[in-house]
């Protein structure tokens, strides 16, 4: 493997403060030969790029759009009726047209989430954008077709077939995600059956009827149209993030069957996903990763193509950590970490994780009492909503860490498996340990299929000589999360060191019904045994994952912790941080909480003393 180029790290941002000026690269390749002509480390976007706007309109908020009669009888209202469809096409066109230079004004489609309130008025304020105010969907229609914004419309169906969401149902209508693929590259927008004769006497004409067109007729005929480093996985139901798609030409898929497989393999390598798609969790983000894609979780974004616009004293989020040569090493006895589940979930971060009504997660109000660590998506989101990356790590708490989730969700060990070309993972490594190193982000967490396979030996190998700054990685099994059982892989950094990789060891995690796992009193209890009792300094540190969705009483004993999940609120449950809080004030006096990042300084201590003095040292 070639040494890899130091960088100086301040003049690497201080030529990089504004992310306009960061590409969006069809492959890594591209990215490679512009770095070497502009003799700089480019930082390589891997979510696409708005152009900024001189305005923004905005429309009646998604929650309160009105009902829609169609001619079978069947309504449609609020997020996912059909004026939320056609809202979408709406802004999908008016980005494309400002990325052209076709137009200067972007749309917000307005939903009452308190943080996307807070998102957009900090977007705005940052970036100068004008606020034009708000408009009905006729009116905003009526403005685009003034601004020739709109060349006509694709006919479609919305999904009413039974069954759950992220399941492939056998009588989904998929004909709205191949009208949303047609719509970017026709310039039309979306129209369900219930709105054609309201649209037609407006004057717009039908370009394509999509219930009519499959989705592997769609890609063939349009195949050199379609964007082949950016795709969406979206649910027929759901109607976000098709803005985006439209604004990009992105082709949407559902599912994983054909022509599905034959979209990834068309697809440039380390190509995006935006989106979620249909059926088990571990097949979708393995076939993608085996056809060296990068999923990030997103199917419930808002509002994407105005939260990415780069303002001009922009800079990059800066995570930080703590200083390793302040760390209490006159404690020498057992220490754990907290470390939140669901890192890669963009639409999370975006939403609750920051502000709800029940202030579950960063806004709970025991946050950063005691030491605690967040697995999170920074890196796309200093990409797709820098507002709130910035957000993030401003507002972090001093014995808060914060975790990068793999840069997007993908099973490494399982990476380019399906391509001819090699190096796929070590390729992402490059771009990824770039921003890594550019945010100051020094603890990497990753989703591992088969965690102590000989794959995933060679994956964290790849990526500590390529990121040989971190402090560590720690590594979660797809199923069990607790799978690893704490075991630590010791990988070379191509530097003269050794970077651990810490398995999760217990699990916070509502009727698991499996060893190493349970409620608050339980993992407290397991944790406290365990690390007492080792007489190993390395086997008295682990952590515990903290399931972001298992709801919980507090109380002193395991069966008044345990509650049905279903409706688990009305009964008092609590769910995430303060979950975690609990369990951490059970562990007394004789186990120390501690961050995941202190939490591997300590291992690397207790395997290589000399040489992490010497690290220390040189972070000082």
């Amino acid at each position: 493997m070639q040494s890899i180029p130091a960088i100086d790290r301040r003049h690497f941002l201080a030529s990089l403060l504004a992310f306009g000026s960061l590409p969006f690269f069809d492959s890594i390749a591209e990215a490679e030969v512009a770095a070497a002509s502009s003799g700089d480390d480019a930082l390589v976007r891997w979510w696409p790029i708005q152009k900024r706007p001189a305005s923004v309109i905005r429309t009646t908020p998604i929650e309160d759009l009105p009902v829609v009669h169609g001619e079978d009888g069947q309504q449609s209202q609020g997020t996912f009726g059909a004026l939320s469809m056609l809202l979408q096409s709406l802004s999908g066109l008016a980005a494309q047209a400002v990325n052209e230079g076709r137009s200067d004004e972007l749309i917000w489609i307005e939903t009452n989430h308190p943080a996307y309130r807070r998102w957009y008025r900090e977007t705005i304020e940052r970036t100068g954008i004008v606020d034009q105010g708000q408009l009905d969907v006729w009116k905003l229609l009526a403005r685009c077709q003034q601004r020739n914004l709109v060349k006509g419309y694709v006919l479609m169906r919305l999904d009413r077939s039974e069954g759950a969401e992220h399941q492939v149902r056998d009588k989904s209508d998929e004909s709205v995600n191949v009208a949303t693929a047609l719509c970017g590259v026709l310039g039309a927008i979306l129209v369900d059956e219930s709105l054609e004769e309201q649209v037609r006497e407006l004057g717009f004409e039908k370009l394509a009827d999509a219930r009519q067109i499959s989705l592997a007729e769609c890609f063939e005929t349009y195949r050199d149209q379609f964007n082949r480093s950016l795709i969406l996985a979206q649910d027929p139901r759901k109607p976000f993030m098709r803005e985006l798609s439209i604004a990009h030409r992105c082709l949407v898929i559902h599912g994983q069957a054909k022509p599905v497989p034959q979209i990834l393999s068309w697809l440039k390598p380390l190509s995006s996903v935006l989106g979620w798609n249909a059926g088990d969790e571990g097949a979708q983000v393995r076939q993608f990763s085996e056809y060296g894609h990068v999923l990030t979780v997103s199917d419930w974004a808002h509002g994407i193509p105005l939260l990415s616009v780069a303002y001009d004293e922009q800079k990059l989020p800066q995570v930080g950590g703590i200083d390793p040569a302040k760390i209490d090493w006159s404690w020498q006895g057992p220490c754990h970490a907290m470390v939140m589940s669901d890192g890669d979930n963009v639409q999370w971060a975006l939403g609750d994780l920051t502000e709800t009504s029940r202030r579950e997660f960063w806004d709970d109000p025991t946050h950063g009492w005691l030491p605690f660590s967040w697995t999170t998506p920074t890196i796309p989101l200093a990409q797709a909503a820098p507002v709130v990356a910035d957000y993030l790590a401003r507002t972090r708490k001093r014995n808060v860490s914060l975790v990068e989730f793999g840069g997007g969700y993908i099973f490494p060990d399982c990476f380019g498996r399906r391509r001819d070309e090699a190096d796929l993972l070590d390729q992402y490594a490059i771009r990824l340990a770039a921003w890594m190193k550019a945010t100051d982000t020094r603890v990497l967490s990753l989703l591992v299929w088969d965690i102590d396979s000989e794959k995933a030996q060679r994956a964290y190998q790849t990526l500590a000589r390529r990121m040989p700054d971190l402090v560590g990685m720690i590594a979660i099994e797809y199923s069990p999360y607790e799978g690893g059982e704490g075991r630590v892989f010791w990988v070379d950094n191509g530097q003269g060191s050794q970077l651990p990789v810490m398995t999760c060891r217990y699990a916070l995690w509502a009727q698991s019904n499996r060893p190493n796992t349970g409620s608050p009193s339980e993992v407290a209890a397991m944790v406290r045994r365990d690390l007492t009792a080792a007489t190993k300094p390395e086997d008295q540190l682990a952590w515990t994952i903290v399931h972001a969705w298992s709801w919980f009483r507090n109380a002193d004993q395991p069966e008044e912790e345990e509650v049905r999940q279903q409706g688990a609120e009305r009964r008092g449950a609590r769910r995430g941080h303060v979950v975690a809080h609990w369990s951490q004030e059970k562990l007394g006096d004789e186990v120390r909480s501690v961050t995941i990042e202190e939490l591997l300084w300590r291992l690397r201590m207790a395997k290589d003393p000399e040489r992490t003095r010497q690290a220390i040292h040189s972070e000082e």
